[in-house]
């Protein structure tokens, strides 16, 4: 039963990103589209906005697989080890 659960999420996680990827052209396109139309610039804004949906669908793709994969444990990471705080006691004269 884990191993079709599994499947389930991995298939749901691959739908999203088709979907996000789909939707963000698509409203780039649509946007371009309607500004073509409203200032007569025939082609122009719509192959912006192609191209600029296109390029935040990719965004969005990235973050969310991202989120997929953990980032990686390293000890050596001066994020995770912060310096010791020194107070009035350690200062010596």
């Amino acid at each position: 039963m884990k191993a079709n659960e599994s499947f389930r999420q991995g298939l749901g996680f691959a739908v999203r990103l088709g979907v996000e990827f789909t939707v963000s052209t698509g409203v780039g396109t649509l946007m371009g589209y309607f500004l073509d139309d409203w200032l007569d610039t025939s082609p122009w804004f719509l192959a912006i906005g192609v191209i600029f949906g296109g390029a935040a669908g990719c965004l969005g793709v990235y973050r969310a697989a991202n989120e997929l994969t953990p980032p990686p444990e390293d000890e050596d990471d001066p994020a995770s080890s912060e310096p010791p705080k020194k107070n009035s006691d350690d200062l010596k004269f």
